[in-house]
């Protein structure tokens, strides 16, 4: 009972003088807003019509939009094509004779020498290329020479060589930079050409057919520029036609059919056997089959005639004969004196010269050691001073020769048993020549044939062009998302259009409560 009471006594009791106010539609929570969405799919329902024109401007602006930024952004196309080389590298003595023929495995030229890669983009290959060519925009050869690339290719040992060397610098590391300088790379037999689209300083871009024609030209007209300059189809000299036996003794004039017929046999027996092999659609017959010709002629004929015209000192003039002679070999004397100086000065050099030392360091640590080596000079004289002596041995074996014919000149003076006329002997001399010259004619034109043939005409083959044309298809995903960012950005607009008037509703609603609420 005494609790209830205390309760009672806490309730406060209103006094009757004191005024109550009633509260109508008070929400349970302050700041809930509540949408209706039947409303606002039935708003957006009403303006169904006007926004579908929404949509279809505003997806034409997304498709133009990417349209636009694929125009600003897009990359000029490039086209490139592999050249690989494809000939024989010759290597010679010191008399320019061959001496073999290997396959070329890197970029050194059919001559021996390095290849110059620079001639890609020489005005001569260039103008080859776009003689006769007619394009959709006017391009300069100077226009066309900047946007050639020329991409070497290197073999896989030098390849690792090379990515230590970068790891080597990547590290600091003290001899890296001797490591790099001391690094030999060498490159297959193949490079890459590349041609980008955009010439000028106002980019006149090329369709990517004109392009990849532009290129495939060049390559081509660069294989003719290496078939002009390295092809080694000449024959010697037609030194056959220049003998005249009428003003030249007979002995004189043998020496010169004899050497020529030497000469054109070595030539042709140097060439590599698929040209020596060639058969010709003219004749049926190869170049083998014209040397064993050549051969039986020069055994059958030349060196028996040249035989019996020395074995029994046949001349027609023997003072004319001996001065001729004699003018031969003070010429190669002096000659030979010339040789002899050379070799004694570059001797003397060789004597004297001292390599350079250098500091090779260590991959695997930072210790260097000092070692000598022979420089490029040093190399050319030991090269230069073999060559002199080949020269000198060779100079002394004509002059030997010249003095034997000199000394059975000057014996046959006295010697009076031989009574053979030399006529017969120039006769057949005469038949002989005619043989000869026939033979070299014949190899000339076989040669002729050889070259003109597609077979021989091929010292770099190069791939088509290659290259991913960047068209609208590439483009097809900017603008497919272009036009779906459109289309979402007018859906946006729609449903903000539907529930706008709800935002509405809601402030009036309030304006009505606070007109009750006074």
């Amino acid at each position: 009972m005494e609790n209830n009471e205390r309760r009672e006594d806490l309730i406060p009791v209103a006094d009757r003088g004191q005024q109550i106010n009633l509260v109508v539609n008070r929400p349970s929570e302050e700041g809930v807003t509540e949408i209706d969405l039947a409303r606002v799919f039935r708003n957006m329902k009403k303006k169904l019509r006007i926004y579908l024109w929404v949509m279809l401007l505003c997806f034409t602006a997304g498709v133009c939009a990417a349209l636009l930024l694929y125009q600003v952004n897009k990359k000029p196309l490039t086209v490139s094509s592999v050249v690989t080389l494809k000939y024989d590298v010759v290597k010679r003595n010191s008399d320019g004779q061959v001496i073999s023929r290997t396959p070329v495995k890197d970029l050194t030229a059919p001559d021996g020498n390095e290849l110059d890669l620079s001639q890609v983009t020489s005005s001569y290959v260039l103008q080859a290329a776009m003689d006769g060519l007619t394009l959709s925009q006017p391009v300069t050869l100077a226009e066309l020479r900047d946007n050639v690339q020329i991409d070497r290719i290197l073999t896989e040992d030098s390849r690792r060589k090379q990515e230590v060397a970068s790891r080597m610098i990547d590290d600091k590391n003290n001899g890296a930079y001797t490591q790099v300088q001391n690094i030999d790379l060498t490159y297959i037999n193949s490079f890459v050409v590349s041609l980008t689209n955009g010439f000028g300083q106002k980019k006149v871009a090329l369709t990517d057919s004109e392009l990849r024609l532009i290129l495939d030209r060049v390559m081509a007209a660069y294989n003719e520029y290496l078939v002009a300059t390295y092809a080694d189809l000449k024959l010697p000299d037609n030194v056959m036609a220049a003998i005249d036996i009428q003003a030249q003794d007979i002995q004189e004039s043998l020496d010169m059919l004899r050497t020529a017929v030497q000469d054109l046999y070595a030539y042709c027996e140097n060439e590599p056997e698929a040209i020596r092999s060639y058969r010709s659609w003219h004749t049926g017959r190869s170049l083998n089959d014209l040397m064993a010709e050549l051969q039986t002629a020069r055994d059958v004929s030349v060196n028996y005639l040249y035989a019996y015209v020395y074995a029994n000192d046949l001349v027609r003039d023997r003072e004319a004969l001996a001065t001729s002679y004699q003018y031969q070999l003070r010429n190669l004397q002096t000659r030979l004196a010339v040789i002899e100086e050379k070799i004694a000065t570059d001797q003397n050099i060789l004597d004297n010269y001292k390599n350079d030392e250098i500091f090779v360091s260590m991959q695997e640590s930072d210790s260097s050691r000092s070692t000598k080596t022979t420089t490029d000079y040093y190399n050319s004289l030991i090269i230069e001073q073999a060559d002199n002596f080949n020269a000198a041995a060779k100079l002394e074996e004509q002059i030997a020769d010249i003095k034997d014919k000199l000394e059975k000149l000057d014996a046959s003076k006295t010697d009076t048993s031989l009574v053979i006329d030399p006529a017969k002997a120039e006769a057949e001399l005469s038949s002989v020549i005619d043989i000869c010259r026939r033979a070299y004619d014949q190899i000339s034109e076989q040669f002729q044939e050889i070259i003109d043939s597609p077979s021989f005409t091929t010292y770099a083959d190069h791939s088509v062009a290659q290259g991913e044309s960047k068209g609208l298809f590439s483009a097809a995903k900017k603008i497919a998302l272009g036009g779906f960012a459109g289309l979402f950005i007018a859906c946006g607009f729609w449903f903000l259009s539907g529930i706008a008037p709800e935002f509405r509703l809601k402030k009036e609603d309030e304006s009505i409560r606070k007109e009750v609420a006074e």
